[in-house]
């Protein structure tokens, strides 16, 4: 009986009035304490629109994985985010903004498809270059 309650109760605030704040706890549990601010002040920005949380995850592990960021953040946001809303020019070097679907191919990525990764949400990474 208590978890039809509880049930009850997190959807009402889901579907009721109360989305906007259920939304914004969730994004700030998966981008922990990290801002805007902290992701301007990386070397390396990328910008995936259009993905699910779980997949940021995922993305933000295989750059981390395969050197091309060192000490990666991730800001889980809305989506239509650009380089120029952390300080950067997309110029492909600095700050990539990039389809999900051609991340997806580009980086063999074995562990998620374009259609498991498709979400709702901006996955931005922040990180410092890997010198060689």
């Amino acid at each position: 009986m208590i978890k039809k309650i509880g049930f009850i109760a997190i959807s009402a605030l889901v579907f009721g009035g109360c989305g906007d704040s259920v939304t914004t706890a969730i994004n700030n549990a998966a981008s922990g304490d990290v801002t805007t601010a902290d992701i301007t002040e990386q070397n390396k920005v990328l910008i995936i629109n259009d993905v699910n949380l779980e997949s940021c995850v995922i993305i933000k592990n295989q750059l981390t994985t395969s050197n091309d960021f060192k000490d990666a953040k991730t800001l889980v946001t809305e989506v239509g985010v650009h380089c120029t809303d952390y300080g950067k020019n997309a110029d492909g070097i600095v700050c990539t903004e990039q389809s999900l679907s051609d991340w997806v191919t580009e980086n063999n990525a074995t562990e998620i498809t374009v259609e498991q990764a498709r979400g709702e949400k901006a996955c931005v990474i922040g990180g410092d270059s890997v010198s060689n």
